[in-house]
């Protein structure tokens, strides 16, 4: 479900997160407008605290404001082996900048992770300007961006409809590959709001 409209984007199979997000920014981009903050959330996650999120919600809106490509990070409560970890670094407010993100850790090194306090538990949810994140997809995974571009001029013109469906030939060219991997790690316009609400995977 995409913008305050409440429009669909149907995805004909999935190419992972990247080329769905870049997507649906651009829809956002056209019926909304590029500065719109697009809030980007996982369809099966748990959210226990509904107000503790709300308030990580808002701090991270004025950090994408700021075009930051915002992540909530999850205070860990136990050295998960399951989770992938962001580093934080200099603070924003009651935000950090990010660091790095590292891979599903070892206990051992999981352990170190959560007693240093410098890590989070990687969350996969996002908060940021539809223009900015294109703009960082194009400089950091072209070949996504590109494939995205293509999708998106097939598709025109909407017509302002609340149903857009992308088409299946061209949406197979996209590579497979997560937000994650093509623009969070690479980008240095990255931070993390740290969040306690209840959240589960």
């Amino acid at each position: 479900r995409v913008g305050g409209s409440g429009g669909f984007l149907l995805e004909p199979f999935g190419r992972n997160t990247a080329p769905a997000i870049a997507l649906a920014a651009k829809m956002i981009e056209a019926t909304e407008s590029a500065e719109t903050v697009m809030l980007v959330l996982a369809a099966d996650h748990l959210i226990a605290d509904q107000a503790g999120f709300a308030s990580a919600v808002a701090e991270a809106s004025k950090l994408a404001e700021q075009d930051y490509l915002v992540t909530f990070g999850i205070v860990p409560t136990a050295p998960e082996t399951g989770f992938g970890y962001i580093e934080r670094g200099d603070t924003l407010g009651s935000a950090n900048k990010v660091v790095r993100f590292v891979e599903k850790p070892d206990l051992q090194t999981a352990q170190s992770y959560v007693s240093s306090g410098k890590y989070l538990w990687n969350s996969g949810m996002f908060c940021f300007k539809a223009g900015v994140f294109l703009a960082e997809l194009t400089k950091q995974a072209p070949e996504v961006a590109n494939a995205v571009d293509f999708c998106w001029a097939a598709m025109q013109p909407l017509n302002n409809s609340q149903m857009a469906e992308i088409p299946a030939e061209l949406f197979k060219t996209a590579p497979d590959i997560s937000i994650d991997y093509a623009v969070m790690e690479k980008s240095d316009k990255v931070a993390v709001v740290p969040g306690d609400f209840g959240w589960s995977d």
